[in-house]
């Protein structure tokens, strides 16, 4: 799909996905980073949810996926915002969240910059400039609102791990550790291509302290 409005060559099976309504975002994420995105119709509030993002908004509705991504390609040259942020780098955010209503505001900023981009008469139809603020779960404050939080030190790539989850944030989970009163965040994309094999496994307790403040 990334490459497809550009060499215009797709199997049947992703003309087919391509064909539906597309939805342009700016998502921001714990810290601030800002990045913009494109979601199918049907995965729409899915995509965000996914992504870990604390706010967000939609910014345009396209006609197809190849018509979005030349928006997003035209966001990213002109406005500067990425494509893509990196998953560890959204879990470590987590330990340290900005203010909700600072990082609204960001949001807010860096979509009106797009949609005044998208408003400045780009000589491309089928899409239309929209403003909706998605809606994020409400369970993730359990997540945001946690003290004293640590980032898991553990590789995932190998070793026992056990532990309980208490909430997920798109791909990062709040943990805790049997033995332990300290919060941990885990980021599970970190087993993608891994084999998990069950058991009554508990990870080693880092050697860390809770905040005091």
């Amino acid at each position: 799909m990334h490459d497809v409005h550009r060499s215009g060559i797709a199997p049947d099976g992703l003309l087919s996905y391509l064909a539906q309504e597309h939805w342009l975002y700016v998502a921001t994420f714990a810290d601030g980073a800002t990045k913009i995105g494109t979601a199918s119709n049907l995965r729409k509030w899915h995509r965000l949810a996914e992504q870990g993002a604390v706010v967000a908004r939609y910014v345009a509705c396209a006609d197809d996926g190849r018509i979005v991504r030349v928006l997003e390609d035209v966001v990213t040259r002109e406005v500067g915002l990425p494509q893509a942020i990196r998953a560890s780098a959204k879990t470590a955010a987590l330990a340290s969240p900005r203010a909700g209503a600072v990082l609204n505001e960001i949001n807010a900023e860096c979509a009106a910059s797009v949609r005044s981009l998208l408003r400045g008469g780009l000589d491309l139809a089928g899409f239309r400039v929209v403003e909706e603020q998605w809606e994020a779960p409400s369970s993730w404050g359990a997540v945001l609102g946690e003290a004293g939080v640590h980032l898991y030190p553990h590789s995932l790539a190998a070793g026992e791990h056990g532990f309980r989850v208490e909430a997920l944030l798109g791909p990062t989970a709040l943990v805790f550790i049997r033995g332990s009163e300290v919060p941990f965040l885990v980021d599970f994309s970190r087993l993608k291509g891994q084999r998990i094999e069950l058991g009554p496994y508990v990870s080693e307790v880092p050697d860390v302290q809770a905040a005091l403040f």
